[in-house]
């Protein structure tokens, strides 16, 4: 073995071993992610759409079981029990069986614009409001895999894998075996993996074969998921940072895109040519047989730190050049996210890391953010948008 490869297998064992002490510290006792989220009553009845006061007479009436208490009396939620109170209650929150689950790609090829940090918190937050997502992580590096605590080298020797799925090599053909449970309930992961850039190896192949075998090396994506879409109600996409076959792919299967962009000049500048990459991309797809045409194109100012002039110039520069397509709320550079993602967690599943305030005010800045384009995915269901028969949350007599 060389020198180089020998020290750089030397560095990652290293790192591995810190990341898993980490993790027992972290995680301990097991070194594994459990959720610990509970609710009182005000937020459990915010997060199911009642009043505390209609929760307590349901639970008075025998309706619902009386919630858990803490030894000084005060009553509490998990998320489990959020879950059983709103099948109790008939409260339908996402799309009725018939319909598909949109397909969210949270894409741009830009590094350092909180891609991932965004798919984790956006998963999270619709779970919490009743959801059933399943994340896919199309990008070898795992990021959103390793935040669902799963480690991509375990899955080295699985045959049951997105890689093995997408490569036109493989004999494994049943995506919904390359589903994995997270710790949240209603949360279900597609993990990264390091066969994923063998994938992307093998799919690139197709090309000296030309025609059907490129046009299903493009649509391997589409047809996994569209085996899995009555099952959920979101699936969100994390796709690579550059528009490979494995980008294409991503591309195809989305019905949605949500583009982050930090208000900084290189970022806006980099993502003109991803914008225009996209564009290229998709009449690549449909001169192939795979048509493209998404539901809704938001972007989501990121990492915004509104105490910086140049960011609050270029803040008002993207208000008026992305128009429509602009999320009303950025999403503020803070502390406790930083903190909560060395921590393998989301802000959802953490407690403040420094004062009670900073904390909710960025949780309710996320709130505010995902809110806008949980409304944007219930437009993309007749029976949720505002041209359809319901334009709330369905709720049994």
């Amino acid at each position: 073995m060389s020198f180089t490869v020998n020290t750089l297998r030397n560095v990652t064992t290293a790192c591995q071993q810190m990341r898993d002490h980490i993790k027992t510290i972290v995680f301990r006792p097991d070194a594994h992610k459990t959720l610990d989220i509970t609710f009182g009553p005000t937020v459990a009845a915010e997060l199911i759409g009642r009043t505390p006061e209609a929760l307590a007479k349901a639970e008075a009436k025998g309706r619902l079981p009386q919630p858990k208490q803490l030894p000084n009396g005060r009553r509490f939620y998990t998320l489990e029990d959020l879950t059983q109170i709103r099948e109790a209650l008939g409260i339908h929150v996402g799309k009725q069986p018939d319909e598909d689950a949109v397909v969210l790609a949270v894409q741009n090829f830009k590094g350092g614009v909180g891609k991932s940090t965004i798919t984790k918190h956006l998963a999270d937050y619709l779970a919490l409001h009743g959801y059933r997502v399943l994340v896919i992580d199309c990008d070898p590096q795992a990021s959103t895999t390793t935040m669902f605590d799963i480690q991509p080298e375990t899955l080295i020797d699985d045959d049951q894998t997105l890689g093995a799925f997408l490569s036109p090599r493989s004999t494994f053909s049943n995506f919904a075996e390359t589903i994995r449970d997270t710790p949240w309930p209603t949360i279900k992961i597609v993990p990264s993996s390091l066969g994923l850039q063998d994938a992307e190896w093998d799919l690139t192949s197709t090309l000296r074969e030309g025609g059907q075998a490129v046009r299903e090396s493009l649509q391997a994506l589409r047809i996994g998921i569209a085996s899995v879409t009555k099952d959920f109600d979101v699936i969100l996409l994390d796709p690579p940072p550059a528009m490979g076959f494995l980008g294409l792919n991503v591309m195809a299967a989305a019905t949605g895109l949500l583009i982050p962009v930090p208000a900084r000049q290189l970022d806006y500048l980099s993502t003109i040519h991803f914008m225009d990459t996209i564009a290229d991309n998709i009449e690549i797809l449909e001169q192939n047989g795979t048509p493209v045409n998404y539901g809704f194109i938001r972007v989501v100012c990121s990492t915004f730190s509104p105490s910086k002039p140049g960011e609050n110039d270029m803040w008002r520069i993207m208000q008026a050049t992305y128009a429509g397509l602009l999320l009303g709320q950025p999403i503020l550079a803070s502390e406790e996210i930083k903190n909560a993602t060395q921590a393998f967690r989301s802000i959802y599943e953490s407690k403040p890391s420094a004062s009670h305030q900073t904390y909710t005010r960025c949780r309710d800045n996320l709130d505010a953010v995902f809110g806008e384009v949980e409304q944007q995915i219930r437009q993309q269901w007749s029976s949720t948008s505002l041209t359809g028969t319901d334009a709330g949350v369905s709720v049994a007599a």
